[in-house]
């Protein structure tokens, strides 16, 4: 079982403008007296987008050190019932709402055990309605990160129970409805897909993408950088899903399409 490794992995759609980042970060800085190290995965996650914050965490998760202590606020239902968890799987310890945003990612890595933070004397005092963040999230990541035993947060609750978010899904005919998961800065779109959903979409070396009543030709290439400037391209992205991409240009822009969006894919 890893160990925590004294990092906090912090994943948020709090953006850059506001001070929210920096609180949160002063915080584990002042419970940790400096012991614990935070790397900002991104705060530029779409506003309230549960399915994007799942999309990044379960595409970078693994790179990091075993013992990371992932510390993810992409929290639209702040204040409301849901609950609250702390997660470790086979590697890594999770700290987030239970609303999917970490589905994706602790259940590949294989949850070991799921607690709901709710130890009051873990909290920051007094605790707002609306920065779970900075009150709830944040101190329980530190003391994880610390070294301070799951069981302190709170009472286990059985993996079942947690909300399900399914990033993915498999191509059972050659035709196929994918949702756009994920829109990168470049306009890259990233489709709910399994990797074998290329092969059997592409066997005839292209597709056509389908979205809101009009049709678009893609290639199915190795990479879009291969293709003309401006040509629509299917391919598998580096972090293995799905994606269409437009080279020197945007395919989210093309196709007028955003996250939570439905494409629908058939061989051309």
């Amino acid at each position: 079982m890893a160990q925590p490794s004294r990092v906090v992995a912090f994943l948020s759609d709090f953006g850059s403008r506001d001070p929210y980042v920096a609180i949160v970060k002063a915080v584990i800085e002042k419970i940790s007296a400096g012991k614990v190290r935070v790397i900002d995965i991104s705060h530029d996650v779409p506003g309230f987008s549960v399915v994007a914050g799942a999309y990044v965490l379960y595409t970078s998760y693994r790179y990091f050190p075993r013992g990371t202590v992932f510390l993810v606020v992409i929290d639209p239902g702040v204040g409301t019932e849901r609950r609250a968890l702390a997660v470790r799987t086979s590697n890594y310890y999770f700290v987030g709402p239970d609303n999917g945003v970490l589905y994706p990612a602790i259940t590949e890595d294989g949850v070991v055990e799921a607690r709901v933070i709710s130890n009051e004397a873990v909290f920051l005092k007094p605790v707002s309605k609306s920065f779970h963040g900075r009150d709830v999230f944040g101190p329980a990541a530190a003391l994880l990160a610390l070294g301070v035993p799951l069981e302190a947060l709170g009472p286990r609750i059985e993996p079942e129970k947690l909300v399900r978010l399914e990033l993915r899904k498999r191509c059972e005919e050659e035709t196929v409805e994918a949702m756009v998961v994920y829109v990168d800065h470049f306009g890259n779109a990233a489709l709910g897909l399994d990797k074998e959903c290329l092969e059997k979409l592409c066997q005839r070396g292209s597709i056509v993408a389908e979205t809101r009543g009009r049709h678009y030709k893609a290639k199915c290439l190795p990479v879009f950088s291969v293709a003309e400037k401006g040509e629509l391209v299917f391919y598998l992205n580096s972090l293995g899903f799905p994606e269409l991409a437009v080279n020197l240009g945007s395919a989210a822009q093309l196709l007028g399409i955003g996250i939570g969006d439905v494409v629908r894919l058939y061989p051309a």
